[in-house]
Parts: C-alpha cells; sequence; structure tokens
C-alpha cells in the first residue's frame, strides 16, 4: 500500500472508531471497527488456496520448439484439487507443477483453456482420497466501487504475498478486443504485478471476487481482474466439457450510445449491427450492417452502453449450433423476424505444428484468432514463425504466409500440413527439397525450400 493510502485508510478508521458506542441510524450501538481482523479473517479463508504456478511453455514462434520455463499463480477452488488460473499461464504447457501453502511441489495437468476470456483449469495430481484447502466464489453483484479487496499471488516468483486496495470501478470497459468482449472488468488499486497473474481478488468476506489478470506497469495503482460471474461459468465448462463451446455468427455490435463514434440512437431496448463478417451465417440469413438487433430466441437485447455488450455476444455464443434462432431485428421502421443457423467456432488445433527441418513452425487459421486470415481464407495452415539462419528463410517462406499447397497436395489445416511435411521429409525420395505454395498479400507464389542440410546454422 502506498504512503497516501495508509493515510487516507488510517483517516477512515478514526472516524470509524470516534463513532464507536454512538447508536447509527437504526438505533444500533455497533463496537470499534477492527479492520486488522476482517484483513486476517479473509486472509485465513483464501490465502491458504493460493497457488504458485511453473509452467514449462512451449514456445513455436521463433521458428523452432523451444522450452520456456514462466510463472504465474492460482486459486484452489474445489477440495479436490480444481485450480483456476490465467490461460496466458498454462497455455502451451508442457509441464506444470504448482507450490501450494505447505510449500510441497505438487503436478498439476490442464483439465480446459478458453483463450477468449483468458482463463485455464488445472487439476492437481494428489493421493487417492487427500483434500486440499480450497477457496469460496463470491457473486459479482455484491462487487462496488469503493469497497476493500486484497490481490493475493505470487508476483515476480516470489512468495506468495498480498496487497490491498478498493475497487475503483466494477464494470471497467477496455475495447472490443477479442479477451476483452467477455466481461467487463473489476478495476482495482491494489497492486498486481507480473506473477499475480491467475491469483485471487478477495473482498473483506474472504470471497474470491475476481480473477487477477492485468496490470498496466506504466500507470499507478491500475490493475485488472476478471469478474468473478465470469470465472464460474467458464470453469463450469472447462470441467464439464474440457473447453468452451461457443457459435458463430459473424455480428460485430455496436452500442446505442457510442460517444467514441458520435451516434446515439433513441431508447434502451436493442443493439446496433455494426458489420456482418462475410459468407457469416448471419449474413447468409439476410442480416445487414444497420439493423437494430431486437432479440436472439426469447432473449432480449439490451444494449445501449458498451457495458452493455458482453452479455448480448454470450447469448450469441450460446446459441445451438446448425439450429435455426429466430432473430428480431429493426430495419428503417419495419421489423423483421430472420431466422439464423449458427455454426461452431473454430478454436481447434491451437498447439500449433513444428516442421524442424524446414526451420519453421506454424499454426492454423481460424476466425478467432487470425480474423485478417481468415477473411481471405476460411480454413488452414499459416506460418507463425520462420527461424534465421534456416532452410525456410532462405526459400523466402515469411511469417504471415499461408500455406495453400506441399508438393501440389493442398492444404485445408495443420493436419494435411503435418501429413505433407511427413512425405517430404520421407529417407526414399531422391531430393530434400519441398514446393510450397503460399498466399501472402492476396497473390500466389511457389518456394522451394532445400533442406539438404538439417539445419543452415550448423556450420
Amino acid at each position: 500500500m502506498r504512503p497516501w493510502q495508509a493515510a487516507v485508510l488510517g483517516a477512515t478508521l478514526a472516524v470509524a472508531a470516534s463513532r464507536a458506542g454512538l447508536p447509527d441510524a437504526e438505533g444500533e450501538v455497533r463496537a470499534p471497527l477492527d479492520f486488522q481482523s476482517v484483513i486476517d479473517g479473509a486472509k485465513a479463508k483464501v490465502f491458504p488456496a493460493v497457488v504458485f504456478v511453473r509452467p514449462v511453455q512451449e514456445d513455436l514462434s521463433g521458428g523452432e520448439a523451444r522450452r520456456v520455463e514462466v510463472f504465474g499463480s492460482g486459486v484452489i477452488v474445489s477440495p479436490d484439487g480444481y485450480v483456476v488460473t490465467n490461460h496466458h499461464v498454462a497455455e502451451n504447457a508442457r509441464e506444470i507443477q504448482c507450490v501450494l501453502n505447505d510449500r510441497r511441489r505438487v503436478d498439476a495437468t490442464i483439465v480446459g483453456l478458453d483463450e477468449s476470456t483468458d482463463l485455464a483449469l488445472l487439476k492437481l495430481a494428489l493421493s487417492p482420497g487427500e483434500t486440499v484447502p480450497s477457496a469460496s466464489m463470491g457473486t459479482s453483484g455484491d462487487v462496488e466501487e469503493g469497497q476493500f479487496v486484497m490481490a493475493m499471488g505470487a508476483p515476480y516468483g516470489f512468495e506468495r504475498s498480498i496487497s490491498l486496495g478498493i475497487v475503483s470501478n466494477a464494470r471497467r470497459h477496455l475495447g472490443d478486443g477479442e479477451q476483452h468482449a467477455w466481461n467487463n472488468w473489476v478495476q482495482t488499486d491494489a497492486a498486481i504485478n507480473p506473477g499475480n497473474s491467475g491469483g485471487p481478488l478477495v473482498d473483506t468476506r474472504g470471497r474470491v471476487v475476481g480473477i487477477n489478470t492485468l496490470g498496466v506497469q506504466m500507470a499507478s495503482s491500475l490493475g485488472f481482474a476478471i469478474p468473478v460471474d465470469v470465472v464460474k461459468s467458464v470453469v463450469e465448462r472447462l470441467r464439464r466439457d474440457g473447453r468452451v463451446v461457443r457459435s458463430h455468427t459473424g455480428l460485430v455490435l455496436r452500442p446505442l450510445v457510442d460517444y467514441t463514434q458520435n451516434t446515439v440512437f433513441e431508447g434502451d431496448t436493442g443493439v446496433i449491427v455494426d458489420d456482418v463478417a462475410p459468407g457469416s451465417p448471419a449474413e447468409t440469413a439476410g442480416i445487414r450492417a444497420g439493423d437494430r438487433l431486437l432479440r436472439v430466441g426469447d432473449f432480449v437485447t439490451r444494449g445501449r452502453y458498451r457495458e452493455d455488450l458482453p452479455p448480448i455476444r454470450w447469448a450469441l455464443a450460446d446459441l445451438p449450433a446448425g439450429s435455426p434462432t429466430p432473430f428480431e431485428v429493426l430495419r428503417g421502421k419495419e421489423t423483421l423476424t430472420i431466422p439464423v443457423v449458427p455454426d461452431l467456432c473454430d478454436d481447434c488445433d491451437l498447439d500449433g505444428f513444428e516442421a524442424p527441418r524446414w526451420n519453421a513452425t506454424f499454426q492454423a487459421i481460424t476466425r478467432e484468432r487470425t480474423p485478417d486470415l481468415a477473411f481471405h481464407r476460411r480454413t488452414g495452415a499459416y506460418v507463425l514463425g520462420v527461424r534465421f539462419p534456416g532452410n525456410a528463410a532462405q526459400a523466402g517462406l515469411r511469417e504471415g504466409d499461408v500455406v495453400i499447397s506441399v508438393d501440389r497436395e493442398k492444404v485445408d489445416g495443420l493436419g494435411d500440413l503435418a501429413t505433407a511435411y511427413a512425405k517430404a521429409c520421407l529417407d526414399s525420395r531422391p531430393k530434400r527439397t519441398a514446393l510450397v505454395e503460399v498466399l501472402r498479400d492476396g497473390r500466389r507464389s511457389f518456394l522451394a525450400i532445400d533442406f539438404t542440410r538439417a539445419d543452415l546454422g550448423e556450420r
């Protein structure tokens, strides 16, 4: 806590103490406030469930697979050893160890990941019948500006720690990017530093009200946590399905009141369709940009401000894929009911693929991760990283190139690419050369990767 925060807190407690023994508005005499006891009580309920998370990740961005050790925090949410942390802590992890309250190192496995909300669920490898301390979840509706909260975790890989602050904003909108689209953040001035990611934000009643995720290093007293209602929903789905299944409609939404675009529409009901993705289910059904979406099935849309958009996005994502859902829209003065058939989001194949003899790595094209590439090619694989020096680099392959074919065999995804790569590397082939067709800036070209040398870096 900073000196000025301590001073404000001290003054607040002094005023509360000076009023102790006097009747309140209801005529009840309250005992003096013992804030330290409040903190100690909340700490006792949650701190034993805070864990230090040490994953070893596989990084493919440099054109080869590299093992990188990172660190973060987590919180145990059930006695049988389920741990919540951030997606960016656990992604691409090949092994994970958690350090518990009693300093034991326990292996953990990934139950499920959700990149869109930056959440992950782990499972501790406990002995049969063993239980561990766990924390209880609160409710986002109880989180208000001005209430005291504690950010718990292991910043910078140190021992577990606690920072104290208040909720600065209970519904902070941080933009419409993929990891900001699904919730409004809990903003706090409790210190959130690197390594705190995945740790719990705790209220004075000892309940988890958020998962610490973002700390702004260039700003003072500015940190953000994923609200607990989103955490509970995602954790339930990860535990049940191993992932969060979302449907895709192709709608880009704008609130009725958008000061950034200087547009204001009257009323509180509805949300504006700002854009419709080409070839998407919404475009196929006839939804147009400029329509005012009033209802999705039985869900009435109320998108007056940007803070109102996440529940609407969840309603669209939870629609049954492959089944028509009536969308009620206002177009001009006419109200239309248009059936839309959503399809599933294509969030598979996110682990990537390494071609070591080419000195390059590849990733699947998806609407969610690579929307610019998906605009030109619905499915396929693209170059994630190119090693320098390396065979792919010498051939002219670049990051972001979309792979169309290998040796004239069509590539529709990472599976096709892996098969083609294996065939190209067969010892029975007379030449160590692969003809790779790529799409770059809308143009197709052929590149010959000569991998006679296993590694150009070897001299």
